[in-house]
């Protein structure tokens, strides 16, 4: 085990609304940790549910921020990274459960790893241990389009755990379920957008962090497990909403101009299909909040602009650089039409990442 005087302050940051029912099984779990020099905070974005006055008889040492409102995901975390003293701060959700050991392959990571910024463990589905989860698995990509997936998890087809994912891994994006990033790094390239709200708002952060030269891992031998739509079911209109809404707006804020241009050209037309296609099933919310996303981005495009124009100036390095973590092709076409269901048929059939 580390000492006090090897290791550096991590700070454990978890955002909760009305999730009381959640937080004996996270702080029971964070509590056994074997990693000594950790700081546990709990951003409340104004529970009704009794979340507060639990955590501070049964869980005292957990420093509290009580906002006036619900914050969401973007604004909530960011309350908390604003108290944080760690080196290294950790996003962690109120769903998540975690293994005794599961800092110690973070931390070391970071500390053989100077060019390192973010890092996620291998996410396991709380409910089937054998799975992993849906938004977390072992480490996040998007497509030439745009799209984002995961290794172990392509659209609604959740792969087991068979340790054929084991490897650490550069990634392009870590889940939110369970994020780590220096202080280092925050304090350089800010917090994560609020603009955002919820949903995506790590694919955007870990985005800046490419386009100033830093990588990020997945390090599986770090684990823990993640409840699979504890806040919003996959199928949900309010996540649906968000994942086109917010998928277009990380387009258009980090993406060179020749990929945007080809990513908003193919993207017009897939996600009218992706609206047509819902309709057709009878999920008429669900096409309604595809547009009602478009909507908001027609909307708020001098925002998106400014926010374009602002990151781009910061870039260090070229699409080109980055995009060697983008797959190749289309993960809707390999997924839909040739039923290719696993992230290793992927890697196969292009030699990606291989």
């Amino acid at each position: 085990m580390l000492t006090t005087k090897t290791t550096p302050l991590v700070s454990l940051i978890t955002v909760n609304y009305n999730g009381l029912k959640y937080l004996k099984n996270l702080y029971d779990s964070l509590h056994k940790l074997d990693y000594p020099n950790i700081e546990l905070i709990m951003v409340d974005n104004a529970s009704d549910d009794g979340s507060v006055d639990f955590v501070k008889i049964h869980y005292p040492d957990v420093q509290l921020i009580q906002n006036s409102h619900n914050f969401m995901f973007a604004r909530g975390n960011n309350e908390g990274i604003r108290v944080a003293h760690g080196e290294i701060i950790g996003l962690i959700n109120n769903d998540v459960e975690v293994a005794a050991d599961f800092l110690n392959p973070i931390l070391r990571a970071f500390q053989e790893m100077p060019a390192l910024a973010a890092c996620q463990p291998k996410v396991r589905d709380l409910n089937q241990p054998n799975l992993f989860e849906y938004a977390g698995a072992s480490g996040g990509f998007i497509d030439r389009y745009g799209y984002p997936f995961m290794r172990g998890r392509l659209f609604f087809t959740v792969e087991e755990d068979q340790g054929q994912y084991d490897n650490p891994m550069e990634i392009f994006w870590s889940t939110g379920a369970c994020f780590f990033i220096r202080q280092s790094v925050i304090n350089e390239i800010g917090l994560l957008d609020e603009d955002f709200v919820m949903h995506m708002e790590e694919i955007d952060l870990c985005w800046r962090m490419h386009l100033r030269g830093y990588k990020i891992f997945c390090i599986p031998s770090s684990l823990v497990w993640h409840k699979g739509g504890g806040t919003l079911a996959p199928d949900n209109p309010r996540k649906t909403y968000w994942n086109f809404r917010n998928n277009i707006f990380l387009l258009v804020k980090n993406s060179g101009i020749a990929n945007l241009i080809r990513f908003l050209f193919f993207r017009l037309f897939l996600d009218f299909t992706a609206l047509v296609w819902e309709m057709l099933r009878g999920k008429i919310k669900n096409s309604w909040s595809i547009l009602k996303a478009y909507l908001w981005l027609l909307l708020h495009l001098p925002m998106l602009i400014r926010k374009r124009q602002k990151n781009q100036k910061k870039r260090k390095v070229t699409d080109r650089e980055i995009f060697r973590l983008v797959y190749p092709g289309s993960i809707v076409w390999e997924y839909f039409i040739r039923g290719r269901k696993k992230f290793s048929e992927l890697q196969k059939i292009n030699r990606w990442l291989n």
